[in-house]
């Protein structure tokens, strides 16, 4: 119930496009097995828990918390990234089936939503635009 709740709520936000040729190219990248030039991809980062963030992601430890660990993990993390919203996004949709998520729902609009779910927990990650940086909110559950 929690969780329809906070899909309901993030899925308020909006998209709205970058302008630049490389972004344009990392958003129209659709994952179909060829890769993309090495210019649209961000490298991985650490891991958090099992989620992997992207290379120079920098967390917020003030705001985040982060209860068990590895595949048992919840809660919530705050970071930022000084990289392309649309390069966090192409990452996040990448990575994040390679370590078993399966993307439930995709919502694109001034900023990007994304819920993957495995067998027994549930992540909203949101990626909000900013001027020379991506903040990045992910929201780690149990399932019911």
């Amino acid at each position: 119930m929690m969780v329809r709740i906070l899909v309901g709520v993030l899925m308020s936000v909006l998209l709205v496009g970058a302008g630049s040729a490389v972004a344009q190219n990392a958003a129209a990248y659709d994952g179909t097995g060829v890769k993309p030039p090495k210019e649209l991809l961000l490298k991985e980062g650490r891991t958090i828990g099992d989620i992997r963030l992207p290379k120079g992601g920098k967390v917020n430890s003030k705001k985040s918390i982060l209860l068990g660990g590895g595949v048992n993990a919840f809660g919530k993390i705050y970071a930022s990234v000084k990289a392309d919203s649309d390069k966090v996004s192409r990452f996040f949709l990448d990575k994040m089936p390679e370590d078993g998520w399966e993307l439930i729902s995709e919502f694109q609009s001034d900023d990007t939503t994304f819920v993957f779910q495995k067998p027994t927990r549930v992540v909203v990650i949101l990626i909000e635009r900013g001027k020379r940086s991506s903040d990045i909110k992910i929201i780690l559950t149990p399932r019911s």
